[in-house]
């Protein structure tokens, strides 16, 4: 069955410029072989840069791609090139397209003798598999399960899984990560079944015997060099205090689980992993027994926490645990109370939604929701439950609560972001309509509502000034792009900062107004690559521009004596000798450059990159 509205302009939609653009040149030289799609899965194999080519997987739904993952490093936004070159395979070669049963499908067919002997064959050449499974069935929950799980095979996975990040890959390499995070995070995510359904007790026994393999295996192995377990700690702490708060521990349970993770933290925090398991002694410490909480769990108070814990992160951290405490026990009065009480006005319109009582959550978003990310996390929400109509509303309005344009005034970060006041308990999120409105855009439009889509991207360049949301909105302006294009590049112009500015504008071959922007390249606005490549488009038109800042460039680099990036200067006297001989002065430049070589004679590495640069007649 093809898929809704993936074509082209969707797929350019999903990835940076660059990244469609080289993907697109993978897929017309046939870098995608394999391709087979089972169900709403489509996996693949893109030859790339390494040897073994790159893994592709790939989550469809009707209307388009759900995620995607891919075996190389790419983390730079958008999705790689070998994710594009795949999707624009499957758009544009359906009959390339190899139709598979799902692997459930062909798994549900065999008997359980052929199942068995099946991983009992596979168990010979990838022994590692066997602890996996033991893992697996030691922690696979049931319905009305409560009987204490066996640790020790979680144990031997953490050990397993540790080992192979930690391993020593070549000794040219020396130690280094090498181990999938993601199968860290699996690991821990074995507890999260008994947390949804409310056991505690086993979703303590699986994380503390993780966290006590981790702290010692780490600190052996690591040397705290990772800074991927930073954060697993956190996530480990985190889903330990809700563990707590779920379970009743006895007095004598609860001191001595203190003690061995005060022991954890005190070991961490030899390595700079404070924040590790405080959120873990913060919920034994306190429970649910303060007179305060049992009031506002009660309805019977309207504000938490109290006065006293203003400004405190971890008790706004431990209320959002809480409160999946609450929901997995079916709390749903006491959740509301405290959602309501703490102000995390997404979680009543979630909760309110989850209940079906829909038209109150929409009703309550509207009144109470001041920031553009809360939107964001409803309308998130309500897309996974296939409530679309009903996202893209949500998701629209909260394009309106975002601050002032970026070119209306300069509270942006560096980044292009504006300032963020973050809680970490996650019903506070930050200020920007960035993020809102890129989801919107790429949600929006493989759905079919294109008009949505140009307002999201619209909203979202008008906020970062980026190349990319530029780029973003001419996919999706169509036969608008001209009138939009002007306004785009007038609010680019006014803008007081904006880092692509230069780009821009040379890409859309202003080259005055560009280099206006860029005035004496002194700004860390324009990378040296974008004003290379200005020089190169304006030295015929701006010759005086071009080797007064070229020059100067290179001066700097030649007379620091930074041998290391001597052809760096090269490149840029390269661009003052083009606009040299632009102008027709040719016996100017040689003039030049023949003092230059004199100047910096007795520079060896450099001598000869300035003699290369001699003119030839």
């Amino acid at each position: 069955m093809p898929i809704r509205s993936l074509d082209e302009t969707s797929i350019r939609a999903l990835a940076t410029r660059e990244s469609f653009e080289r993907g697109r040149d993978y897929w017309r030289r046939g870098a995608v072989s394999t391709l087979v799609r089972r169900g709403d899965e489509l996996t693949g194999e893109v030859e790339g840069s390494e040897i073994e080519p790159y893994h592709v997987t790939i989550r469809l739904y009707e209307g388009g791609v759900t995620n995607a993952r891919c075996t190389c490093l790419y983390d730079w936004g958008g999705y790689c090139k070998h994710i594009v070159a795949a999707l624009l395979k499957f758009a544009k070669d359906p009959d390339a397209v190899m139709e598979r049963p799902s692997l459930r499908e062909l798994l549900n067919s065999l008997d359980h003798g052929r199942l068995v002997d099946l991983i009992i064959r596979r168990l010979n050449s990838d022994p590692k598999l066997g602890g996996w499974i033991e893992a697996e069935l030691a922690t696979q929950p049931h319905p009305g399960r409560r009987t204490p799980i066996d640790p020790e095979p979680v144990a031997a996975q953490a050990r397993t899984v540790l080992a192979g990040r930690y391993r020593q890959r070549h000794y040219w390499d020396d130690y280094r990560s090498s181990g999938d995070i993601e199968e860290l995070h699996a690991l821990v995510d074995k507890a999260v079944p008994f947390l949804e359904t409310g056991d505690g007790r086993n979703a303590l026994r699986i994380l503390e015997t993780i966290a006590d393999t981790f702290v010692v295996e780490w600190i052996e192995f690591a040397s705290g060099s990772d800074e991927h377990m930073y954060e697993l700690f956190v996530d480990l702490g985190r889903m330990m205090a809700e563990a707590v708060l779920m379970s009743d521990l006895k007095a004598a349970e609860r001191d001595a689980l203190v003690d061995t993770v005060s022991g954890w933290q005190d070991q961490l925090s030899d390595y700079g992993a404070e924040e590790g398991f405080g959120l873990t002694l913060r919920a034994l410490e306190t429970g649910w027994n303060e007179p305060a909480l049992q009031a506002v769990l009660a309805g019977e108070a309207k504000t938490w926490p109290p006065a006293d814990y203003d400004d405190d992160w971890e008790e706004r951290e431990l209320t959002a645990v809480r409160l999946r405490v609450l929901d997995a026990a079916n709390r749903t009065d006491a959740y509301l109370n405290l959602a309501r009480a703490a102000g995390a006005h997404p979680s009543v319109a979630i909760m309110l939604a989850k209940l079906d009582r829909m038209s109150e959550a929409l009703a309550y978003a509207r009144e109470t929701f001041t920031l553009p990310d809360e939107s964001l996390q409803l309308a998130k929400v309500l897309r996974d439950g296939g409530r679309h109509e009903e996202a893209l509303a949500i998701a629209e309005s909260g394009l309106s609560l975002g601050r002032s344009k970026r070119g209306d005034n300069n509270e942006a970060d560096d980044e292009g972001f504006e300032l963020a006041d973050t809680w970490v308990g996650g019903w506070r999120p930050g200020r920007s309509v960035v993020p809102l409105a890129q989801w919107l855009r790429d949600y929006a439009g493989p759905m079919g509502r294109r008009d949505l889509a140009l307002k999201a991207a619209r909203t979202a360049f008008e906020h970062t000034l980026s190349l990319e949301d530029y780029r973003a909105v001419e996919v999706w302006a169509g036969e608008n792009w001209k009138s939009v294009r002007r306004e785009l590049l007038d609010l680019l112009k006014a803008a007081r900062q904006a880092r692509d500015r230069a780009e821009i504008l040379l890409d859309e071959g202003l080259i005055d107004d560009a280099v206006r922007s860029v005035g004496e390249g002194e700004s860390y606005e324009t990378s040296d690559d974008v004003l290379m490549r200005l020089m190169d488009a304006a030295h015929a038109s701006h010759p005086d521009w071009v080797i007064r800042v070229a020059e100067r460039k290179a001066a700097r680099i030649m007379d620091a004596g930074s041998a290391g990036v001597y052809d760096l200067a090269a490149k840029w006297l390269e661009r003052a000798a083009q606009a040299y001989d632009a102008a027709g002065r040719i016996d100017e430049w040689s003039a030049r450059i023949e003092g230059l070589i004199e100047q910096h004679r007795r520079k060896y590495k450099l001598r000869p990159l300035l003699e290369a640069l001699r003119y030839d007649r």
